[in-house]
């Protein structure tokens, strides 16, 4: 293990109090001056042998005082200090429970306090807090394992605290919603009805509806409850060690995290990328024809046939009707030929932000005019507004702005909503430097596409709220903006990209659109250790330009949409979260999963993410238990315990 300084002390406390973690653990004892000393989220429960712990002081420190720190029996030191808190370093602690002795004050007149903070030797490391890093923590820890939950960014919660408040559940007549994923919305919910958002049920008719920083309350709490989870923020992974098929430990800033069992939680498949685990970021082609069984034939895979945005005509160039002026801003020049319908390519779906957004005047931030707004980057939206109010078809207004009503604002009368892509020159946008390279870019390379995705919505919005070419949709705009409760340390921003498809494993069962429309083609998986529930839905995957009736249009491709024939549930198999066998023993991947992109695009849901990280925890914590490998695993057993937690299988 590498030990980390003090000066990597300084910046994990840096780190924590500009990331506005919530302390936690008790109060310290001892008496005067009301003083408290609180751990910051990291320390309470520590992984590092050698390091440091963050704290806070409730009052801050005043001028002239002093203060020192004891960690159980060692000798007595300076703190570093920060604002509002400090750091105590430590060195060769053994595992187990330990007592940070915190003393405040003038010399001569100081004031001490304790509190107890716990250094854990991990069975498990999972990567990601997102919320299926968050369930499969929870789950490990419930079943008795030490966790170290290691998030490479300052905040937990992934898209549910980071933008998203409607969550796709489906249609079917009975939600494959349990275990831990049930508990999460009825905590969710209950808080909302304790603050006023729902006061009844008539007023969020929506179960799985909840503001971000409530979803961000919920999953606090419950990691909180777990002594034996270590959630480490700011702590992205320099390498994966391994021991020829075994993950044996990720080295980090501030050392390595050794554990038996690793979980890849996070949207990007980084770990499982790391650990020489096969993936792909191809769209699978339409397979067909003899000697291919029914059960590998996906009707919808591959490239899929260029449409005119909504039938209508709209030119791609600066200049109308001049190639030579350029083409307007996100349509990509047309290849010198179109592969057929049904071939494989690399393209995945637009991302975006999933804003929460509000109609509350005391709560509304407008989308006001970026400083670098350029009105020229979103001339395609205005032609196809221009060519729609001309063709007298649905109007602007519901096209494309139409928020989701989720749970009621402080204001009686008014409302958050989630707001979500969908059209042509929507928030949802699909670019060769954007979001088809996102998934291999390193941390700057994904900062600044996040960047750039941001510039571009705040001034798509502005845009639709000014522009006249829009008509009443301007109105519209108007009337909603950012919510001033909402990710108040990010300017009101969201603070998660929504990356709808990255990498995808190839592991020992790979999941296909048959699973998921459950078809007939395709036995039942046996293995089943989740459910899904929502159609296949792919978005935007390009705007290009193609020749029709003897001029060249604006087109997009990647839309799809396939219901499933009667809303049924479909089980997800537990092969899909091994890797191939002998690629990386120990490691389980709930979200970028064994799936093809069809299949994927009904996995992708949060609900399902979280209840393959409940598996993944619960199988990760039986591995240890058992001492047998992942792949050995008695599945009818982890099938036993899934179900006792609530967990809806079939």
């Amino acid at each position: 293990m590498h030990a980390m300084n003090l000066r990597d002390g300084r910046v994990a406390l840096a780190w924590a109090l500009a990331a506005g973690l919530a302390a936690c653990g008790g109060s310290g004892s001892g008496d005067g001056q009301g003083l408290s000393v609180t751990l910051m989220a990291d320390s309470a429960s520590t992984p590092w042998r050698t390091g440091a712990i963050a704290f806070q002081l409730t009052p801050p420190m005043g001028p002239g005082d002093q203060m020192r720190c004891r960690v159980d029996q060692l000798p007595e030191a300076n703190c570093a200090t920060g604002p509002g808190g400090g750091l105590a370093p430590y060195q060769d602690l053994a595992p187990g429970a330990h007592t940070l002795q915190v003393s405040v004050g003038p010399p001569g007149a100081m004031t001490s306090r304790s509190v107890t903070w716990q250094l854990i030797t991990p069975d498990v490391v999972v990567y990601g807090a997102t919320p299926a890093g968050i369930t499969a923590a929870l789950a490990a820890a419930r079943a008795g394992r030490a966790v170290v939950l290691a998030e490479p960014t300052a905040r937990i919660g992934g898209m549910m605290t980071g933008g998203l408040a409607n969550t796709d559940v489906g249609d079917a007549p009975v939600k494959p919603i349990g275990g831990i994923v049930a508990e999460f919305f009825d905590r969710a919910r209950q808080r909302e009805r304790q603050n006023g958002a729902c006061p009844t049920d008539a007023a969020c008719p929506d179960a799985y509806d909840f503001e971000p920083h409530v979803a961000g309350e919920v999953f606090t709490a419950l990691l909180r409850e777990q002594p034996r989870i270590s959630v480490q923020r700011q702590l992205p992974f320099l390498a994966v060690m391994k021991d020829g098929t075994r993950v044996t430990g990720l080295g980090t800033a501030r050392g390595e995290l050794t554990a038996r069992v690793f979980v890849d939680a996070s949207y990007e498949g980084d770990l499982m990328a790391a650990a020489g685990v096969t993936f792909t970021l191809a769209r699978e082609p339409r397979l067909a024809g003899d000697g291919v069984p029914p059960g590998d034939i996906e009707d919808n895979a591959g490239f899929g046939q260029l449409a005119r945005p909504y039938g209508l005509n709209v030119d791609p160039y600066l200049v109308p009707g001049q190639p030579a002026s350029g083409l307007i801003p996100f349509v990509e020049p047309a290849p010198p030929s179109w592969p057929p319908p049904g071939a494989a390519d690399d393209r995945l779906m637009a991302y975006n932000y999933r804003l929460c957004v509000t109609d509350d005047p005391g709560n509304r931030i407008p989308f006001d005019r970026p400083a670098d707004f350029d009105p020229a980057r979103y001339e395609g939206s205005a032609r196809v507004a221009v060519a729609m109010a001309a063709a007298g078809t649905k109007p602007l207004d519901e096209l494309y702005f139409n928020p989701y009503r989720t749970v009621g604002s402080r204001t009686t009368g008014y409302y958050k909503y989630d707001l979500n892509g969908g059209s042509v020159f929507s928030t949802d946008m699909s670019a060769p430097g954007w979001n088809q390279a996102y998934p291999l870019a390193d941390a700057a390379g994904r900062r600044a596409i996040e960047a750039a995705y941001r510039r571009y919505i705040e001034g798509l919005l502005h845009f639709w709220r000014t522009d006249p070419r829009f008509g009443a949709l301007n109105a519209k705009v108007a009337r909603f903006g950012r919510c001033a409760d909402e990710f108040v340390d990010n300017g009101h921003w969201p603070t998660q990209l929504y990356v709808r498809e990255a990498r995808r494993m190839v592991g020992e069962y790979v999941t296909n659109e048959n699973d998921v429309l459950v078809n007939g083609r395709r036995p039942l998986p046996e293995d089943s250790i989740a459910m899904g529930g929502y159609d296949l839905d792919s978005h935007l995957r390009r705007i290009t330009v193609a020749r029709i009736n003897g001029a060249d249009r604006v087109v997009s491709e990647g839309f799809r949409i396939v219901r499933h024939a009667g809303d049924p549930r479909y089980r997800i198999a537990y092969r899909s979260l091994l890797p191939r066998r002998g690629q990386a023993d120990n490691l389980l991947n709930p979200v970028t999963l064994s799936a093809t992109s069809m299949a994927y695009s009904s996995i992708r849901m949060e609900p399902t993410f979280m209840a393959l990280g409940q598996a993944a925890g619960t199988a990760a914590a039986m591995t240890v238990e058992q001492s047998v490998a992942l792949h050995d695993l008695d599945v009818p057993a982890l099938q036993r315990r899934l179900e006792a937690a609530g967990q809806v299988l079939r």
